[in-house]
């Protein structure tokens, strides 16, 4: 029974992929066309290889909370939700293949972005090199340091996925209760997102405020200490992954009840 509940996790997960596929060429192709571009025209000023990666950062990481609309909308505009509430699979799996189909697709835009910047950078610093400056680094018992702010940029990393885990639950759960009124589904769509943003954010803000006082005394500049910065940011994101599941939760339980959306 497990076995089968998988494959049809899957199968959903492999549909949903399909669907983002546009989505995901859209961030490859802009990758491509903008650090080609600055390769040609910013050979002077390397320094502004900035520009692209933030720009197409923020587009990998907007597209996904569009298509989580697409995702769930394109369900009730081509009526194949009816056809969703009367297969034999939990809401669990459906909005969880649609979960992970989406952080799947941040994941991927990310990863483009960030390889081609770094492809780029080594195109636009070939003396001394990246590779030699880091052995040279290495070699002055820098190394450690470095290891330290990658250590710090994943935890970084861990919490923007999960950040926009939390955002997907919210457009999940706001799009199931619109969708529960035949008028006005679009205004209530907004407005319980909007509501649910700010409700958990007040139930996750003294929870926040507990582990930054915990921190507060290895965050001064006198007294700063990565490794407390690194238990900050990883008490922090396990906080919004617990609202993360509180909010899919609910979205599931609205989901399961089956009423005639």
């Amino acid at each position: 029974m497990q076995t089968s509940s998988l494959k049809k996790f899957f199968k959903l997960y492999s549909k949903e992929m399909r669907e983002l596929r546009p989505e995901i060429l859209v961030v490859l192709i802009a990758t491509l066309v903008l650090d080609l571009l600055f390769y040609i025209k910013a050979r002077q000023f390397p320094a502004v290889i900035i520009g692209p990666s933030i720009m197409i950062l923020g587009l990998a990481a907007l597209l996904p909370f569009i298509s989580s609309f697409k995702l769930l909308g394109r369900e009730w505009n081509s009526n194949t939700i009816y056809l969703l509430l009367s297969l034999p699979v939990k809401g669990g799996n459906v909005l969880g293949s649609k979960l992970l189909a989406l952080l799947t697709q941040y994941l991927f835009g990310t990863i483009i972005v960030t390889a081609g910047s770094i492809i780029l950078a080594f195109l636009l610093f070939p003396e001394p090199g990246l590779v030699e400056t880091l052995r040279q680094a290495q070699s002055a018992g820098i190394d450690t340091r470095l290891q330290t702010i990658i250590s710090s940029g994943t935890l970084f990393y861990l919490m923007s996925l999960v950040g926009m885990a939390y955002v997907i639950a919210i457009s999940f759960f706001s799009q199931l209760l619109g969708k529960l009124v035949t008028r006005f589904s679009g205004p209530i769509t907004a407005i319980v997102f909007i509501a649910t943003f700010w409700l958990m954010g007040k139930l996750m803000t003294p929870l926040w405020q507990q582990v930054g006082n915990y921190a507060q005394p290895h965050m001064n500049q006198s007294n700063f200490s990565i490794a407390a910065f690194n238990q900050l940011v990883g008490m922090n994101t396990l906080i919004m992954l617990a609202g993360t599941v509180i909010v899919f939760i609910a979205a599931v339980l609205v989901y399961n009840h089956k009423i005639e959306l």
